[in-house]
């Protein structure tokens, strides 16, 4: 086994046993495995290209592309081949989005998942590339050891009890055993220890052995030393809050709806018991998206407030509006993170511990300073709100201050308007209309799919309205959107539909639960839940009637146009009384939506990118070429009649520089041990031996058999004679000859190489045989200069 292939062997081995930090974040799963076999594949890949003398930059990224069809057959085999497709690529990015999200909402150790599967595989890749270059390739096993300490560094971070010496030990040895591979290749170089003549004791000790000794007794000592003294913590990270930051959890849950919706197991969330009359019909919420600008759904600026008992009266509101009290204890599992405490509307009373902070606008109660709902029990008060459709119906008057929750981009009133009003033709009031939207989404016409491309803005709905198929992103805004379109201010809210019943009014909620359904405001009411995802939840009950026709010339109010500036909700009304605290500049920016790309800006940063892609290409090439002309140039000064203060033993050894890295960009590569004459004999072969046929190659060989050993001669004068020549005009012509000889004996694809990437372009300048003689040689003086 050569030392090169020993290092390779252990950078693999390094990247392997540090991998093992990751075991204690997740439950068990496939992804190790798949994870060894990146390893193995980055390793493999990256001796085979070191064969093949390819230079040294190309080497990481060779890596990366071969890892690309390996990543993609293992972690979407559904969708791939053996060739990366759109399609494969499209479903390995949605699957670490969906890892993120798990992330997000999971706490260590955390299910072992498809998309958290799929990252811990990727950052093993990733880790593993960056240590073969750095060990291997670039031969230097320390540093090395940084992107081993990042895998280390992370799972340590996270853990709530440490990692265990285990898992310590594990990765202290990968590194070691680095560091070891890479001492015994260096000293190896110098040749096997040797006894001294006569000697008859024993054999000393190979070399380096000492120092595996020291580096495993350091191992063993930092192993030890926690062991017998106190620490106060495991972790990289504290985790005190105690100091009362501002800082408040900011959600727009929408947009994992589809990845939760599609994860092949039902991960447990949370269970509730609850007495109320109508528990299929208690939605648990965790967000409120009230601001839409056409490109999505967005939770307004939150004005926060204490969380008070009882919590304010819910907007709008009124006495007459038949209600129920109902109470429901909920428990959260530990692995699920989540900054908004999952609540039934209209929650009254809440009992949790921990630091909370209560939205009046979407009426939430939002973690303050990074609180989270893992492993809480908590208790929650609520209203089942049950309005009459004859109350709702009677509810035609416009809502004040309610211009923000009507707004829609005119370009979408316009696309949308002809099938609001059909839809809603004859309705007698904007309830009706509301029910009629309903039915509508809920009939046959459309069909529920959650595998179609995610998203609620305008191209989204345009989608969605074309093909009558989506999932209930795409249901929920829609209905928002063409109630407002009627006069109703909508908003969309995220949670969970009730779970599954497991006995004694107990449910269990999962991933799988994951919902969005519209709430619309009426006068005297308030908000109220819609269902218009066919298949998914329960119709209110309200809503189970007949649309009453037209009876009142009475005419909808007119929603505000675009051009009018969109008022956010949470200008459009105060907080009802309670005192109100304004949202940090932060809290502000988290909570502002985006704008959408002009396809200008689009079309310029696709020539931006191609025209960098271009330049990183032809850097290559372009500095093999000015290097190239300033050595001819140098070569062109009589130095006997002007020096200008340079060497011409330079110039010289340039000239003969030059004819090293032409023969190494076709492929032949100067040994340090060889002289000019040797090498000039070995690159004449190559010229000669040349298919004969060609009178222009012919003639470039001729010609070289006679340049090259002038440029050897003048090489060997500077680096072996008292003075060095002073007259250096025909070398530069010698040079040109020389290298249009070797190009000529070589194939059309290796001539491009040449040209294109050429590999001396790559060598480090210090490397150079002639480099290091120059190093340590005196300049040589033009007559005159002395």
């Amino acid at each position: 086994m050569t030392g090169r292939l020993r290092m390779a062997v252990a950078a693999a081995i390094a990247t392997s046993l540090t991998a093992s930090s990751l075991l204690p974040l997740v439950k068990q799963g496939a992804w190790i495995a798949q994870a060894l076999g990146a390893v193995a594949v980055v390793a493999v890949t990256g001796e085979l290209v070191r064969r093949l003398s390819v230079p040294r930059p190309l080497i990481g990224p060779i890596q990366l592309v071969v890892l690309v069809p390996y990543l993609l057959l293992v972690l979407v085999p559904d969708v791939a081949g053996p060739i990366p497709t759109p399609d494969a690529i499209r479903a390995y990015g949605d699957l670490l989005d969906a890892g993120g999200n798990d992330v997000q909402n999971f706490a260590p150790p955390v299910p072992s998942t498809d998309g958290i599967g799929a990252i811990l595989v990727t950052v093993v890749a990733g880790v593993a590339v960056m240590v073969d270059v750095i060990a291997v390739t670039y031969a230097q096993a320390a540093p090395a050891g940084l992107p081993l300490l990042a895998l280390y560094s992370v799972p340590a971070a996270l853990a709530e009890s440490g990692l265990g010496w285990t898992v310590f030990l594990l990765s202290g040895l990968a590194y070691i055993t680095l560091l070891l591979a890479e001492g015994r290749e260096r000293l190896l170089r110098w040749g096997r220890p040797l006894a001294p003549p006569g000697a008859n004791g024993p054999r000393p000790r190979p070399w380096g052995r000492g120092g595996g000794r020291i580096g495993l007794a350091t191992l063993a000592v930092a192993v030890a030393i926690p062991a017998v003294i106190p620490m106060t913590a495991n972790r990289l990270v504290d985790d005190d809050t105690s100091g009362g930051s501002d800082r408040i959890t900011t959600i727009n849950p929408v947009v994992n709806l589809q990845n939760e919706l599609n994860r092949p197991e039902n991960v447990d969330l949370l269970t509730y018991v609850t007495d109320a009359d109508d528990p299929m019909g208690m939605y648990l919420r965790i967000a409120a998206l009230d601001n839409f600008d056409g490109n999505s759904w967005q939770p307004s600026e939150q004005a926060l407030t204490e969380v008070s008992r009882p919590l304010p009266t819910p907007q709008g509101l009124t006495s007459d509006i038949r209600r129920e009290v109902v109470n429901t204890t909920v428990s959260v599992e530990k692995n699920y993170r989540q900054g908004s405490l999952p609540l039934p509307y209209a929650a009254s009373r809440v009992s949790v511990p921990g630091n909370w902070r209560y939205s009046h606008e979407g009426r939430l109660v939002l973690g303050d300073d990074g609180q989270t709902v893992s492993g809480l029990d908590y208790t929650v008060e609520s209203l089942d709100i049950n309005p009459t459709d004859e109350q709702l119906r009677a509810a035609n008057a416009v809502a004040p201050d309610m211009d923000g929750y009507r707004y829609v981009p005119q370009s979408l009133r316009e696309a949308f308007q002809p099938i609001v009003d059909e839809k809603t033709a004859g309705a007698g009031s904007m309830f009706d209309k509301a029910v009629m939207l309903q039915n509508w989404f809920t009939s046959s016409e459309f069909t529920y799919d959650t595998k179609v491309p995610k998203g609620n803005g305008a191209s989204a709905l345009e989608d969605f309205m074309q093909h009558k198929t989506g999932y209930c992103e795409q249901f929920a805004s829609a209905m928002a959107v063409m109630a407002r379109m009627v006069g109703i201010p909508s908003r969309v809210a995220v949670g969970f539909v009730p779970g599954e019943p497991i006995g004694n009014n107990t449910y269990q909620v999962g991933s799988h639960d994951a919902h969005a359904w519209p709430e619309l405001y009426f006068v005297g009411t308030g908000w109220v839940r819609f269902e218009p995802t066919p298949a998914r939840g329960t119709s209110p009950g309200y809503t189970e009637t007949v649309p009453m026709p037209v009876v009142t010339s009475q005419a909808p109010t007119a929603a505000p146009t675009e051009s009018s500036a969109a008022p956010t909700p949470a200008q459009s009304q105060a907080c009802a009384g309670e005192a109100c605290v304004s949202p940090t500049p932060s809290e502000a920016a988290a909570a502002g939506g985006g704008g959408g790309d002009s396809w200008l800006s689009g079309v310029l940063i696709g020539v931006g990118v191609t025209a960098l892609a271009a330049l990183v290409l032809a850097g290559p090439m372009l500095v093999r070429q000015r290097v190239r002309r300033r050595r001819l140039a140098a070569l062109s000064r009589d130095f006997a009649v002007d020096s200008g203060g340079r060497d011409p033993g330079d110039a010289v050894l340039g000239a003969w520089q030059e004819v090293l890295d032409t023969a190494r960009d076709v492929g032949i590569r100067a040994q340090e041990s060889e002289t000019p004459r040797q090498l000039t004999a070995r690159l004449l072969d190559t010229v000669n031996a040349a298919p004969a046929g060609d009178a222009q190659q012919d003639a470039h060989a001729a010609a070289a058999r006679e340049a090259l050993p002038r440029v050897a001669l003048a090489a060997e004068q500077v680096m072996y004679a008292p003075e060095a020549p002073q007259r250096t005009i025909g070398l530069a012509e010698d040079v040109r000859v020389v290298r249009a000889a070797l190009l000529a004996s070589v194939s059309g694809g290796t001539r491009f190489r040449a040209a294109v990437l050429p590999a001396s372009a790559f060598r480090r300048p210090e490397t150079g045989p002639l480099e290091k003689l120059r190093s340590g040689r005196e300049p040589t003086t033009a007559p005159g200069q002395g």
